[in-house]
C-alpha cells in the first residue's frame, strides 16, 4: 500500500527554522513553552500549553461554573489513545481547580482497540484505517494521577457513565475519535437531564479542517443539531479575531447550548475568550 508524502527530516528543520524566521513569535512560543513561567491566564492569552485549545475549554468551564455557583463539574476526552492528552487534561484541570475554586474530574474514554472498523464514505476510509491510534491500556492508566479512563466502545460505555447518577455538570468535551459513526456516539453524552450539564458546555472538535459538513465529526454535529430543536452545538464565532495566535484549534472549538436549560438565561457576565 502506498503511503501518504510527508516532509522529510531535513525539510521539517527547514521548514521550523524558516517559520520561526518569517515569524519571530512562534520560536518566543516554543521558548516559552519549554519554560512555561508566568500566571495561568497569562500563558492561556499566548497559549503557552501543549494542548491549548484544553486550557481555554476547561478554564471557560469552570468560570462558567462558578458564576453560576456550581462547586464542581466534570471535563471529558474522547480519544485517548496513548495519553498524552488526558495527562495534558489532568493537569490543565489542576490549575484551573485552584484559579477558579471549582473541582473538576476527568474522565478519558477509548475502544483500547485503536479505531473501529470502518462502515462508509462518512467515517472518512480515504484518510483513516481501522486499528489506528491502539495503544495498551494499563501503560496509560499508569501515567494518570486523577483522571478515569473508560475503555470500551463508546455506544456502550457513554450511556453507562450517563446513566451513573453521582455524576457531576458536564462543563468540557474534547472529541477526537476521527470517525463519523464514533462521534455520532460521542455526542450522545449530552442526552442527560439538565442538572448533569452545565448550561453551555464547551466542545472541541479536533477533525474539522481539511474537510467536509457531510462527512465525519461536522457531520454528526450537523445531524445532532437537526435533532435537537432546543439545543445546538455551534461555533464560537471571532473566536480567532480574539486571539494573539492563529492556531488550527481555534476552528474546532465549539459550544454546546441547551436553550431550555433551567440556568440558561442566569446572567454570568461577559467572559473575555481573548484570556487577556
Amino acid at each position: 500500500m502506498k503511503t501518504a508524502i510527508y516532509r522529510a527530516p531535513h525539510e521539517e528543520f527547514q521548514y521550523r527554522l524558516l517559520a520561526c524566521l518569517m515569524r519571530p513569535s512562534l520560536a518566543l512560543r516554543q521558548l516559552w513553552l519549554r519554560l512555561p513561567i508566568g500566571s495561568f491566564r497569562l500563558r492561556l492569552t499566548f497559549d503557552i500549553f501543549p494542548r491549548p485549545h484544553y486550557a481555554y475549554g476547561v478554564f471557560h468551564a469552570a468560570e462558567e461554573a462558578r458564576m453560576l455557583g456550581v462547586p464542581r463539574i466534570s471535563v471529558i476526552e474522547f480519544g485517548v489513545a496513548g495519553g498524552n492528552g488526558l495527562v495534558a487534561l489532568e493537569k490543565i484541570a489542576e490549575e484551573v481547580e485552584k484559579l477558579t475554586g471549582v473541582a473538576i474530574q476527568v474522565f478519558g474514554f477509548d475502544t483500547g482497540r485503536g479505531l473501529p472498523p470502518l462502515r462508509d464514505y462518512r467515517d472518512l476510509p480515504y484518510k483513516w484505517q481501522t486499528g489506528e491510534f491502539a495503544y495498551e491500556a494499563e501503560g496509560v492508566r499508569k501515567r494518570l494521577k486523577r483522571a478515569t479512563l473508560i475503555v470500551g466502545d463508546v455506544n456502550e460505555t457513554v450511556p453507562k457513565w450517563c446513566a451513573e447518577p453521582s455524576r457531576v455538570p458536564l462543563g468540557f468535551v474534547a472529541i477526537d475519535v476521527d470517525l463519523y459513526h464514533s462521534t455520532v456516539n460521542a455526542l450522545r453524552i449530552f442526552e442527560r437531564e439538565p442538572e448533569y450539564l452545565l448550561p453551555r458546555v464547551y466542545t472541541y472538535l479536533d477533525d474539522v479542517i481539511f474537510t467536509s459538513r457531510y462527512l465525519g465529526e461536522l457531520l454528526a454535529v450537523r445531524e445532532w443539531n437537526a435533532a435537537h430543536a432546543h439545543a445546538k452545538i455551534d461555533a464560537i464565532t471571532a473566536l480567532a479575531c480574539s486571539r494573539f495566535f492563529q492556531h488550527r484549534w481555534l476552528a474546532g472549538m465549539f459550544i454546546a447550548h441547551f436553550f431550555e436549560h433551567p440556568r440558561y438565561n442566569d446572567h454570568t457576565g461577559f467572559l473575555d475568550h481573548s484570556g487577556m
